[in-house]
């Protein structure tokens, strides 16, 4: 292949006359310049008329057809230095690993194959860590919510049956104590399963389908029926003997009110104010303690969440700082999508590095769109840009 691409005779041929070529190109520009150069020192004595001008277009004539001449003479010794760089870089060309079409080239596009698709595989790994992670964190968040919803839906109904029950033993007077008293003997215990069966609260979730939530509902209120209708009997069941412990002592306050109100109304209705107000406070009471319940009870849910949340949190931590594939170097690229892309390009360009740049180095940068705005002011409509930052200046040529 060597021989085929340069004859070595060929070589040794055309680089003997070197020296000749490099002694006439070397004469011709010494006489080039001494003959350019008493041009100017004639313009320099006399200045610029018509007939310097004129001698001076015949000298550039001539130049050029000097600069033929040498470029003619020396373009044997060029070429085969050029074919000599071709040849070697032919060579290095066929060995290149990044030109994908040589063997090492086509080796490392496996490579990079090979690594795009173990960064690809880690990828997914984490977007499936971290999908997990949400997952699991909303299942206990869920799951929290129903609890502590469904635990103040009865709470509520307990505190109203509560203060209902409270209220008759309240709201006794020495005339109707004996019609009345019996509500508190014959008051239900039972929590209806109609209340419990029409808890409809929910929680917004993001993450988790509406066959899961089902589950975790399901679950929440397996068993809770039963739970809160033994707290309810017990809690009424309770408060209502101890309600009908006091009755005979509460007939005998009303009976002895009655006795004052004849005596002293004044005296009996300040009795009652306070009778009332004491009763009240019992009430209140017993609803601080129904509520304080109810938040330790959140509390514990809570904590039960979040314990159940901590191992999926740790599963997203360390899936979000697994280490690279090995043997890979992963930069990011921008693919523009729509024109639009690149006026967003040259604004983050513009912002963070563009607008501190020197006007030289940025004529540089806009090389091509400059040339293209002056192409369009020498056309036939010549279109300018008017702006108070750009002047458009005469570039005068000889012919």
């Amino acid at each position: 292949m060597a021989t085929e691409l340069i004859k070595i005779d060929e070589v040794k041929s055309i680089l003997s006359s070197f020296p000749d070529i490099i002694g006439k190109n070397t004469n011709s520009v010494k006489k080039c310049n001494e003959a350019g150069q008493a041009l100017l020192d004639t313009i320099e004595g006399e200045g610029m008329n018509e007939t310097i001008d004129q001698a001076a277009a015949d000298y550039l004539k001539k130049v050029n057809v000097t600069l033929k001449n040498m470029d003619e003479r020396r373009k044997p010794i060029t070429q085969i230095f050029d074919r000599i760089r071709s040849f070697f870089t032919s060579q290095e060309k066929q060995i290149d690993p990044k030109d994908v079409s040589t063997i090492p080239g086509k080796l490392v596009a496996k490579r990079n194959d090979y690594a795009k698709f173990k960064y690809e595989e880690e990828q997914k790994r984490k977007k499936a860590a971290e999908q997990k992670a949400r997952v699991d964190s909303e299942k206990a968040s869920y799951q929290q919510a129903i609890e502590n919803n469904l635990l103040s839906y009865f709470n509520q109904y307990l505190s109203s049956k509560i203060s209902e029950l409270q209220n008759i033993f309240t709201g006794l007077t020495y005339a109707n104590f004996d019609r009345e008293v019996i509500g508190i003997t014959i008051f239900q215990t039972d929590y209806p399963k109609t209340h419990f069966d029409k808890f409809v609260g929910d929680s917004a979730t993001y993450y988790i389908s509406l066959d899961t939530k089902k589950e975790i509902r399901q679950n929440v209120l397996q068993g809770k029926y039963e739970e809160y209708a033994q707290l309810y009997k017990t809690k009424l069941s309770s408060i209502r003997q101890d309600l009908i412990d006091r009755i005979p002592s509460k007939r005998k306050e009303l009976a002895e009110l009655e006795q004052l109100r004849i005596s002293n109304a004044e005296e009996a209705a300040r009795a009652e104010r306070q009778r009332k107000q004491r009763e009240a406070e019992e009430t209140a009471k017993q609803m601080e303690e129904i509520k304080r319940q109810e938040e330790a009870a959140k509390q514990e849910t809570a904590m039960r969440a979040q314990q159940s949340s901590i191992g999926s949190l740790f599963g997203a931590a360390a899936a979000s700082i697994a280490p690279p594939p090995t043997n890979a170097k992963v930069k990011e690229k921008i693919a523009v999508l729509h024109q639009q892309g690149f006026i967003e390009i040259f604004q983050m360009w513009w912002i963070n590095e563009g607008q501190s740049l020197p006007i030289e180095e940025l004529e540089k940068i806009f090389k091509k769109m400059i040339t293209y705005c002056e192409k369009q002011a020498n056309s036939k409509e010549q279109k300018h840009i008017e702006s108070q930052f750009i002047r458009y200046e005469a570039d005068v040529k000889a012919k």
